[in-house]
């Protein structure tokens, strides 16, 4: 609670001094407003795209969304034998869905506390489960303060360590999972200019939807693993944030520290065995440390990022954290995974190629005891494991208009291998590779 109260009162704090814009005081020029600033044109201006996926799948994957085969492809599923030895897994597949359609309104009004005020609504058919395609669902919705030098940020909308300046541009709608952090989140967010072109951005969020941490399923310690904003809330203070952000049209770079903590159960039994109950107050906290950079020249785009992170399980990365200890005294320490990806884009207008390479590995907890309960993504102490995933994926884009035509090859491949009691893989026992073929068709309005 003392993180939290300190957290608010340092994000108010720096609110409270922001500058505020300059306003046309010579009395020989009548103060001009921009049409932007006028009530006529205040209101919501709708835009977003039509978007249909085809896709061709050599072989069975593991996605975030949907469940099977789904366009949110994380990794190939690992190797399963039928009485013959066959890999039923080997199975192809093939896809179509315009699910990811998207409605989005950009909102604009009179100035408030002395600062522009904005917004924005954005939804599409995606669901917010599986089973609920089709169905509209909210993606982000905020709106904002802005200052000369200070930003305000209040609601849903890309988690920090997705940094909008310096993500994936591939064709994929996974967006470079499980490479890349990847969440929507409500959250309150700060960015102050620092002046030599730095921000400092800090942040308090929380979870949501698909974005969520793992947890016991039923409240009691080593209960089977279910995903749910129980735990974050649980845990009373919000995930923090705190990034540094240089930024240039020819330069954006950064690095960023996040820290979260979490709650997986409320009670444990009090004795193996036992039909009575001890309240826990055994919490599980994770640190993040990401570095980033972007470089724009007049015919390449480089981008590049480095994760080093613990539980990124509600970033739809693999990894999340493991129990220890038998009731009623219940341990957990996080799985850590390092996870790098580079880009190089052309700056073209009508032709642009790309190229995208994404690698991930298992860091395991630092526990050494034996684990009795995994809480994880692609990872499970003593039981067969990722220990590493690769991703190559070159892409060509063809634009005439609000029409694009993308098309990409998405080459991924896992190795696995059996996890010790502290989650890490001693030896990968199988490789397995898929290769995605991607076509999309997207039309914007």
């Amino acid at each position: 609670m003392k993180k939290l109260v300190f957290s608010l009162c340092v994000l108010f704090s720096i609110a409270a001094n922001a500058q505020t814009p300059a306003t046309t005081t010579d009395a020989k020029k009548p103060e001009v407003k921009k049409a932007a600033e006028t009530p006529a044109n205040w209101g919501i201006k709708f835009g977003g795209f039509l978007r249909n996926d085809m896709y061709y799948d050599s072989r069975q994957v593991v996605s975030a969304r949907p469940a099977n085969q789904g366009e949110l492809l994380l990794y190939p599923a690992n190797k399963s034998a039928d009485l013959n030895g066959n890999d039923i897994n080997a199975t192809p597949s093939f896809n179509a869905t315009a699910i990811t359609s998207r409605l989005s309104g950009i909102v604009s009004g009179p100035d408030a506390f002395g600062a522009k005020t904005s917004g924005l609504l954005e939804a599409e058919f995606f669901g917010n489960a599986n089973g609920n395609e089709n169905v509209f669902r909210l993606r982000h919705a905020y709106a904002k303060l802005d200052w000369e030098n200070t930003q305000l940020a209040f609601g849903q909308f890309w988690h920090p360590l997705f940094v909008t300046d310096c993500f994936p541009g591939v064709v994929s709608f996974n967006t470079g999972m499980p490479f890349q952090p990847f969440a929507r989140n409500p959250q309150v967010r700060l960015t102050q200019k620092l002046g030599g072109n730095f921000n400092l951005i800090l942040a308090a969020v929380s979870q949501t939807e698909a974005f969520v941490s793992p947890g016991s399923s039923t409240g009691i310690a080593l209960g089977a693993s279910a995903g749910a904003q129980t735990f974050i809330n649980d845990a009373v203070v919000p995930n923090v944030h705190a990034q540094l952000q240089y930024k240039t049209p020819a330069l954006v770079a950064g690095v960023a520290l996040d820290y979260k903590n979490l709650r997986p159960a409320l009670k444990v039994l009090s004795a193996p065995g036992a039909s009575t109950y001890l309240a826990t107050s055994e919490n599980v906290s994770s640190t993040t440390l990401e570095a980033y950079a972007k470089i724009t020249t007049k015919d390449v785009i480089l981008k590049g990022e480095y994760v080093r992170g613990q539980n990124l399980y509600d970033h739809l990365m693999m990894g999340g954290y493991l129990a220890y200890g038998a009731v009623p005294s219940i341990s957990y320490k996080p799985i850590q995974v390092n996870a790098m990806w580079f880009e190089m884009i052309g700056t073209g207008k009508k032709v642009i190629p790309g190229l995208f390479v994404g690698y991930t590995s298992n860091g395991g907890s630092t526990e050494g005891g034996t684990a009795v309960a995994t809480y994880a993504r692609g990872i499970a102490a003593n039981a067969a494991s990722l220990d590493h995933i690769f991703r190559i994926a070159p892409r060509m884009e063809f634009i005439s208009g609000k029409f694009k035509f993308s098309t990409e090859i998405e080459i991924t491949s896992a190795g696995y291998g059996t996890a010790n009691a502290t989650g890490r893989v001693p030896t990968v026992a199988t490789d397995v590779t898929n290769t995605r073929l991607l076509f999309v068709t997207t039309y914007s309005f």
